[in-house]
């Protein structure tokens, strides 16, 4: 190997003698002003997987005071890394020194007896340790090609674990999870949403009759139901019918709205989940409100018009008739008669006020009652029939829930089963692989230990 080299590109160039298939024994020269590098460690362990016999060589011992420790330390790197490898430390210069001056002590302080004598140790015993190496390569070659594809496998179905059959067991137990929240969710949907379309069609329909009362109020403030209720009746008629109509459109909407609130809470399941039926506004409904009746009008009769004026001009007569009598005229005069005729036809117009504003006001009240009646009635049947589409949207989602709920189980089953058996096989397979593995482990070590070389550092064993 290159003496004392450990640059990357220099170590790199120096790879393809990292291979010595044919050498006796491999020498990797390091220099005692360093320890050993990782890139030298890394040859190391690359060398010793085709070779025996390696032997690192420390130089320049005579140039390193503390040379011993440096030795010391390349030993512990060595051993760490599982590396069989001798280290000799040794000096050049006092190697030639020695041979010029003929000093045998010198000679031994610089290293070169030891490494002399373990070349041909190494040399003498060459057969038997070719021997040794050429079982122990192709035991651990063996073994390396038996136990890639069993630890592949292991690794696959460690793999497959996450994303077979328990992955669908999780995804469907993670199914019925959101099943069950879902049906949580589109009760209290459904129970909110037709308490408020109650309140809402309520208010809606209290403010409509109000809007025509209001309007009835305004218009006999001034008109005469005895000569205006036949048009009066009939525009009341239709507009309450009108008002009935328009509630009962925005109750069905709503309704309808309702049921696509209450279905998208089942968006996720990617089908029409809306029920099969649908509401429309019935055509019956201004058969379905009471008639008014016509209220009790009194009437200004020409017999209480002769008494209220003769009530009113014989006061009147009396009054300025005494006034007159004051004067020396008598109390039967044409003045006296034309302010009695004065008073009698005041009273006439006083009388007619007051039972006009009498009309007036029962025409109020009754209208009041009977929009009252139209209220409470279509009140009723809006509350009705919300509640009857309550019932047939909780009937019609609650079958659709446990149809879902049937398949999602199902399903939940279908996955446990195939998770438990395929778990079942899996686990068996596992400690056919680790069995296999942990042979192949044994019989590494036998072969070891037949060629008495010291193991390798390869890792065998199955993970736990």
């Amino acid at each position: 190997m290159p003496p004392g080299v450990d640059e990357v590109a220099a170590i790199g160039a120096a790879a393809p003698a990292a291979s010595p298939t044919r050498a006796d024994l491999v020498l990797l020269v390091s220099d005692s002003t360093r320890e050993l590098s990782v890139a030298e460690l890394n040859m190391l362990l690359h060398v010793t997987r085709a070779h025996p016999n390696v032997v690192v060589v420390q130089t320049k011992t005579d140039l390193v005071a503390d040379w011993r420790a440096v030795a010391e330390r390349n030993r512990q790197h060595l051993a760490d890394a599982g590396l069989p490898a001798a280290l000799i430390p040794v000096s050049a210069t006092l190697r030639l020194r020695a041979a010029v001056a003929d000093d045998h002590q010198l000679n031994a302080e610089s290293g070169f007896p030891v490494l002399i004598a373990r070349l041909r140790r190494d040399m003498a015993d060459k057969t038997g340790r070719l021997a040794q190496a050429s079982v122990g390569m192709i035991a651990r070659t063996v073994v390396e090609q038996l136990a890639a594809p069993l630890r592949a496998e292991l690794e696959s179905q460690e793999a497959e674990e996450q994303s077979g059959p328990i992955s669908r067991l999780h995804a469907a137990q993670r199914e019925v999870d959101e099943l069950r929240r879902c049906s949580t969710r589109w009760q209290n949907t459904l129970a909110d949403e037709m308490a408020d379309l109650i309140s809402d069609v309520e208010y809606d329909l209290r403010d409509r009759t109000r809007q025509i009362l209001h309007m009835v109020d305004d218009a006999f403030d001034t008109a005469d139901p005895q000569v205006s209720w036949d048009t009066f009746q009939e525009w009341l008629e239709r507009s309450l019918v009108e008002a009935v109509e328009a509630n009962h459109e925005w109750l069905v909407q709503r309704c309808d709205w309702t049921a696509r609130r209450v279905a998208g809470n089942f968006a996720r399941y990617g089908y029409d989940v809306l029920p099969p039926w649908s509401m429309t506004v019935p055509d019956d409904l201004g058969d379905r409100l009471p008639e008014i009746e016509r209220p009790m009008i009194d009437r200004f009769t020409a017999s209480q018009k002769l008494f209220t004026g003769m009530k009113g001009s014989y006061g009147g007569m009396l009054m300025f008739g005494l006034a007159s009598t004051l004067a020396g005229m008598p109390m039967i005069n044409p003045f006296s008669i034309g302010i009695g005729a004065l008073f009698g036809g005041k009273s006439i117009r006083d009388e007619g006020k007051q039972l006009l504003r009498r009309r007036q006001a029962i025409v109020k009240t009754a209208i009041q009652r009977h929009v009252d009646d139209v209220f409470v009635r279509t009140t009723k049947d809006c509350r009705d029939t919300a509640r009857q589409v309550q019932r047939m949207l909780r009937d019609h989602f609650t079958v659709l829930t446990e149809e879902l709920q049937e398949a999602i189980v199902q399903s939940f089953r279908t996955a446990k089963q195939d998770a438990d058996t395929e778990a079942a096989l899996r686990d068996q397979r596992q400690r056919e692989i680790r069995l296999k593995m942990t042979r192949l482990a044994a019989l590494y070590e036998q072969a070891q230990q037949l060629t008495g070389a010291r193991p390798a550092p390869a890792r065998l064993e199955p993970r736990a």
